[in-house]
């Protein structure tokens, strides 16, 4: 294969999962022979600013938040960032990233939309979601090509955008096993259960707490830590007081550094989302050889497969599988 010049533009930092993804992708091209640059925000005071000095190929573009305004202002200072930047492949990460290549004239452009999930389980304001909404159908009236992370991403593109199938492409993420990996487990005093992701509505973490609930009135002795930005600034909090949960604690931000350990000292991971195009936390648990219970929501039936027991949203049914899961070890 001939080495192309490949620049990639995320309008995420890097110590995001969208972010992330920007920079393993990165790697595997450059290990792949593929001259690649990576285009990201940068801000004086960001967490993900040792990308900036570690990798030369790690490019800044320089913005401001301006508040509410960052989602519509950011893909004029990409767009601008970009104008200049000459390569045989522009590969935007995400829609803002995509807005800003089309706003440097640039051609060759692929969209990596990881889903379409805003569509499917709508949390933001009706003013962003129609702005998201907007960008794929200047996408589609393009016909750029569009990468999503699953089949079920895929079908909810085709079906929710609109798109022609011919230009969406599944293409599933991976697990760094540098990263994820088994480690010796310490017994816990109490059944240990994890769960890791994000604490919006779609999460559905008041699954858990339910369950938590029916376990704590059967006398089944468990400890739950959720780990999550901002615990909060969220409900689940006041629903943990609220049904007078004793053995729940909320854990915040766990850097990736020691995302491997508290999975590792886990007896379980249990994750409930409502919808997912393609959910990383159930695999990295796997890979850690921690059991896993999961919702079947958008791609985790898909993606998990015959590695993780999967549920329905019931907190009845989850509390059972709780109750099954630690009579077995």
């Amino acid at each position: 294969m001939q080495p192309k010049k490949i620049n990639l533009v995320t309008d995420h930092h890097l110590n995001s999962g969208i972010g992330r993804y920007s920079f393993e992708l990165s790697l595997g091209l450059q290990r792949l022979g593929h001259s690649v640059n990576l285009f990201k925000p940068f801000k004086n005071d960001g967490d993900d600013i040792a990308f900036d000095h570690k990798y030369d190929w790690v490019k800044k573009i320089r913005y401001k938040s301006l508040r509410n305004l960052h989602p519509y202002l950011l893909p004029y200072f990409i767009g601008g960032r970009m104008f200049f930047e000459k390569a045989d492949i522009n590969h935007a990460h995400w829609f803002m990233a995509g807005l800003g290549l089309l706003k440097a004239r640039k051609r060759n452009v692929i969209v990596t939309m990881h889903d379409v999930s805003l569509l499917h389980e709508k949390e933001k304001s009706g003013g962003f979601t129609d702005y998201y909404q907007r960008s794929l159908a200047i996408f589609k009236k393009r016909e750029l090509p569009v990468i999503v992370v699953s089949e079920a991403a895929k079908a909810d593109t085709i079906q929710y955008a609109g798109f022609n199938e011919d230009r969406v492409y599944a293409v599933p993420n991976g697990i760094n096993f540098d990263q994820f990996f088994p480690m010796q487990k310490e017994g816990n005093e109490a059944f240990k259960i994890i769960y890791s992701g994000g604490l919006s509505p779609r999460k559905n973490v008041g699954l858990l707490l339910r369950a938590a609930k029916i376990l704590q009135d059967r006398n089944v002795s468990v400890k739950i830590e959720i780990a999550g930005n901002h615990p909060n600034a969220t409900p689940y909090p006041a629903l943990v007081r609220e049904l007078g949960l004793k053995s729940v604690s909320f854990v915040g931000f766990v850097p990736d550094s020691d995302m491997n350990t508290f999975y590792n000292q886990a007896d379980l991971m249990v994750y409930t989302s409502k919808y997912e195009g393609f959910g990383f936390a159930p695999l990295e648990a796997m890979a850690t050889r921690t059991p896993v219970i999961s919702t079947k929501g958008g791609s985790l039936n898909e993606i998990s497969g015959c590695g993780a027991l999967m549920i329905d949203d019931d907190a009845e049914e989850l509390a059972e599988r709780i109750i099954e899961m630690k009579g077995s070890q």
